[in-house]
């Protein structure tokens, strides 16, 4: 195992380079410059100013120079300034990313503890009556648009029955309790959506793993059904399920922009997309870059628990 990881690891060495490039070549690539920018938010900048502004930041060298700078400060975790605030870029993001994490685990915890016994009770119990309530719930939740369900469910319980909370953000650190409180809604609205895909792809699963030889075997010895579906079969069920787990909280640690927009969630989403919307591409630079890095991140992760599920996944590569 601890070698696995450690080959895992080094995989992920050219591909963050590669990552960074990519990242570099998309901002360079954006209409005017970092100059253009400073100009609209200041007013104007005269040729002599923006001659001298170009050698400042080097604007006046080529590309692949600008990326092996831009690059080594990454590497020592300088990620420049905002154009905006004038505050450290990483700064930015780190008072953000706590948001955005804080709501994307809830959100995969509570789609996971609704999906998983559901789908798994809906194969067990197929063609019954649990069975169909989870496939109309799961296809209800598939097709109701997140940000439809998050309007509606404030409009229930916010204004038509006033008890949770229509926006806002409390750290757990400030006030577990009253973070709990305007958590609710926007976890709700994350969950549901992220519950009715993984109840059916747990019902397919699970549906896949009882037909096999092995759940046969098992049976014909006598072992118990609990144990036959909860130790042996739910088991290797699962691992597609926490593949699918794991890329979408991938997705929501990128930030539910619509959905931190009508919360009015301070997330890292809402932070990239204001930053595109006033041209900061310190900002821009350094928020793709880490949706990117976060991904790479969790399917590693992913990986490594596919072999805490079934050692024999990837017993090659070790």
């Amino acid at each position: 195992m601890l070698i696995y990881t450690i080959n895992r690891i080094l995989q992920l060495i050219p591909i963050v380079f590669i990552l960074s490039f990519i990242v570099f070549m998309m901002v360079e690539a954006l209409p005017g410059d970092i100059i253009d920018t400073m100009g609209d938010i200041d007013g104007g900048i005269d040729p002599e100013t923006r001659a001298a502004l170009e050698k400042e930041l080097g604007l006046d060298q080529p590309w692949f120079v600008r990326y092996g700078w831009w690059l080594g400060d990454i590497i020592q975790g300088e990620f420049g300034r905002s154009l905006v605030t004038r505050r450290p870029v990483a700064l930015e993001l780190i008072e953000r990313i706590p948001a955005t994490l804080y709501l994307a685990a809830v959100g995969i915890g509570l789609s996971l503890i609704i999906a998983i016994p559901f789908g798994t009770l809906a194969a067990v119990r197929r063609n019954s009556i649990t069975d169909y309530s989870a496939q109309v719930t799961s296809l209800v939740g598939i097709s109701i648009p997140e940000f439809w369900f998050a309007i509606l469910s404030i409009l229930v319980f916010s204004l038509y029955f006033g008890i949770l909370p229509s926006s806002g953000y409390v750290g757990p650190g400030e006030d577990f309790g009253l973070s709990i409180w305007y958590l609710i809604l926007p976890a709700i609205a994350i969950g549901f959506r992220q519950a009715a895909y993984t109840t059916r792809l747990t019902r397919s699963s699970m549906l896949d793993e009882i037909s096999k030889d092995y759940v046969v075997t098992h049976r014909s010895l006598g072992l118990p059904e609990r144990k036959v579906i909860y130790k042996y079969t739910l088991r290797n069920a699962l691992i597609p399920t926490v593949t699918i787990a794991g890329l979408q909280f991938a997705n929501l640690l990128g930030g539910t922009v619509v959905l931190e927009t009508i919360f009015a969630w301070p997330g890292i989403g809402l932070t990239i997309y204001q930053a595109i919307q006033l041209r900061d591409y310190p900002v821009i630079q350094a928020g793709i870059l880490f949706l990117g890095f976060k991904v790479v991140i969790i399917n590693l992760l992913v990986d490594l628990l596919y072999r805490v599920l079934n050692p024999r996944v990837g017993i090659g590569s070790s």
